[in-house]
């Protein structure tokens, strides 16, 4: 799906332990964050349980989902331009139903197909995971790409030798399908890369939530594939 197809199907429409954050409940309705916001002030994050996102019929609440992530923009005096009050501001539980644990939220600054680059706001509510993905050649090469941590901290997950211990668990929605065992906390600050082409890999929220910045070759939605088969960008 190319970046103008989705903004179109758009307009019209502590640690993870099995979908919990370390030492908290998953109908805990505060995340475990520091005093401190990274700011000097004094503030918590609000952590919905799923419920928040789903009408009583099981639909994803698109409007729900950007509030949490308007929360947690504010929470970090993140800029809110109008851009990230419109329809090319998304918010996506990949039809899993499981948006607490797995979904994100995003902008597309840039996507330019004739000169294949790309450039990508990401936004991950406290423990919450990107559906386990990898990138493959299409017309185009496979989308090889790096992330910095702006806000918060996040779970770099990656193909490799398992951690031990280990420092974060996969939510029990996506445990029985994803391949990654490798696991890095990022900080605010810290960069990273795709190392090998066509990996399996994925970023989750900290404790606090995270925004990152992608840097990337142009994408191209034919060229993304989820480990979870269920799971529909």
């Amino acid at each position: 799906m190319n970046a103008m197809n989705r903004r179109s199907m758009l307009k019209s429409s502590a640690l993870v332990v099995g979908g919990t954050v370390l030492g908290m409940s998953s109908n805990t309705t505060q995340a475990a964050c520091p005093a401190s916001n990274g700011k000097g002030e004094s503030s918590m994050l609000k952590k919905y349980p799923n419920e928040f996102y789903y009408d009583k019929d099981g639909k994803f609440l698109v409007e729900k989902a950007k509030q949490a992530y308007y929360e947690m923009m504010e929470y970090y005096k993140y800029p809110i331009p109008d851009v990230l009050r419109s329809a090319e501001f998304w918010a996506l539980d990949f039809e899993l139903g499981d948006f607490a644990n797995c979904g994100m939220g995003g902008i597309f600054w840039v996507n330019v197909e004739k000169y294949r680059y790309f450039g990508h706001e990401i936004y991950l509510l406290p423990g919450q995971m990107i559906p386990e993905h990898r990138h493959i050649e299409t017309t185009y090469p496979c989308k090889m790409e790096s992330w910095q941590i702006r806000y918060g901290s996040a779970f770099n997950w990656s193909e490799g030798e398992p951690t031990v211990p280990a420092i974060a668990e996969i939510p029990a929605s996506q445990k029985a399908t994803s391949h990654c065992q490798h696991c890095e906390l990022l900080k605010v600050g810290d960069v990273r890369h795709l190392e090998v082409p066509e990996s399996w890999h994925f970023l989750m929220g900290g404790p606090e939530g995270a925004i990152v910045t992608e840097y990337a070759r142009y994408h191209d939605g034919a060229g993304v594939k989820f480990s979870n088969t269920k799971a529909v960008m």
